[in-house]
């Protein structure tokens, strides 16, 4: 497989928000009652994943499949923001690595690390509505 790169699209902030929609969806399915740590990691890195694919919509990127898509959907919308992201992409990170782990490799997922999964997504998710303007005329 070759490995994933951005391209150009068109910028356009109603789909963007649509994104943004589908991650809400992704968290408030995180939070339900009776999911085990696998499912809810999966969820929440789904999550990030949409939140991250609004900010690039918005001005104008997207991440090709391939091989590293997640890492680089997740640095790169990072990037875009004005904020210091640094340590919200290492626990993003490390959010993901988690989802590898119950995705392939069916690993044990310690609580604390869905509620750090959790909380990180959430931040981004914030970030990610100001970023693409949620709250502005839904026609753009």
């Amino acid at each position: 497989m070759t490995d994933a790169r951005t391209e150009h699209v068109h910028a356009d902030r109603i789909t963007a928000r649509e994104f943004l929609d589908q991650a809400s969806h992704f968290l408030d399915d995180a939070r339900i009652d009776g999911l085990g740590p696998p499912s809810r990691i999966v969820l929440l890195h789904n999550a990030a994943i949409a939140a991250c694919d609004a900010i690039l919509q918005a001005v104008g990127l997207r991440v090709t499949s391939g091989d590293r898509s997640h890492i680089l959907r997740l640095e790169t919308a990072l990037d875009k923001l004005d904020a210091d992201t640094d340590e919200l992409l290492e626990r993003l990170d490390a959010s993901r690595e988690r989802r590898n782990e119950a995705s392939y490799g069916g690993s044990f997922i310690a609580q604390a690390s869905v509620l750090d999964a959790e909380e990180a997504t959430t931040e981004l998710l914030a970030l990610a509505r100001a970023f693409v303007g949620a709250s502005n005329d839904p026609d753009g």
